[in-house]
């Protein structure tokens, strides 16, 4: 991919709706008094998956190997930060092959998060994507989620301020059900993006290689059972399924997914400890 900086403008403009944002959740605050004492919180797991997805895209090759994704979280009153990352065990980039064992990716969060009304949570934040053998990236985003009764549902635009300049747009819906034994559960869930690129050689719409793609991408449903260890820790088996959403966007996350494929199932298990 090609690197294309953006525009002083729009990231003026991104940055000016961090800050109005920020500034009406700081008024959504309920009085000091009204809240219970918070405490930092700490928690850190480990995926091991048979191939690593991003908003439908396959960044490793399900044929061989599987990739390792450590990620650790800090946060208080509403701030968090995290660190993650991606080891891949037959790292296949299409921009340089290793047949061998390689970490390609290394992210920064920072985010903050905040009850806006009941119910009702909205969230900012910045993504530094450390990428190897191309240029990273960076992504401000916002969203907000609600809690209806069987389901919750998030909705969360995010936009490239560095290389690769474009908006997402991610649709959620999860549901966590609880089962009547070892305090055991599990979720599932589905994600909808759509992506409007402006950068047609890292994103060039099939058959018009000179305009960028603009359109709905990409689906994925998942599904995790949650098993707690004593107090801290918990061990999830999980399973998930990307699809495109039409035919262009088929074509597209062909064209880019190290494996050729269009629609990814993937699978494997996470080991993760909160505290």
């Amino acid at each position: 991919m090609i690197a294309d900086s953006m525009r002083s403008g729009k990231v003026l403009i991104s940055s000016l709706a961090i800050l109005c944002f920020l500034g009406g959740l700081r008024g959504a605050a309920e009085p000091a008094w009204a809240q219970e004492e918070e405490r930092p919180t700490a928690s850190m797991s480990v995926d091991f998956l048979t191939q690593y997805v991003w908003r439908g895209y396959g960044l490793s090759d399900n044929a061989k190997g599987m990739v390792i994704q450590p990620s650790i979280t800090a946060g208080y009153k509403g701030f968090s930060v995290n660190i993650w990352g991606n080891l891949d065990t037959h790292d296949k980039n299409p921009v340089d092959p290793e047949d061998g064992v390689a970490w390609n990716e290394t992210d920064f969060t920072f985010s903050y998060s905040r009850e806006l009304l009941p119910k009702l949570t909205g969230n900012v934040g910045i993504i530094y994507y450390a990428l190897d053998k191309v240029d990273d990236s960076l992504e401000i985003y916002l969203g907000a989620s609600y809690a209806l009764p069987w389901f919750n549902v998030g909705l969360t635009g995010y936009r490239e301020v560095s290389h690769y300049p474009g908006w997402w747009v991610q649709l959620d819906l999860t549901r966590n059900f609880a089962l009547p034994c070892y305090g055991m559960s599990i979720d599932v869930g589905t994600s909808w993006f759509y992506q409007d690129s402006d950068d047609k050689a890292a994103y060039p719409k099939p058959n018009q290689p000179d305009k960028a793609f603009s359109g709905f991408l990409s689906g994925n449903l998942s599904a995790a059972l949650n098993i707690p260890l004593g107090q801290y820790f918990t061990v999830s088996p999980r399973v998930g399924y990307a699809f495109p959403l039409s035919g262009r966007a088929k074509d597209l996350i062909e064209s880019l997914s190290w494996d050729g494929d269009g629609d990814h199932i993937f699978g494997g298990i996470r080991i993760s400890a909160a505290f």
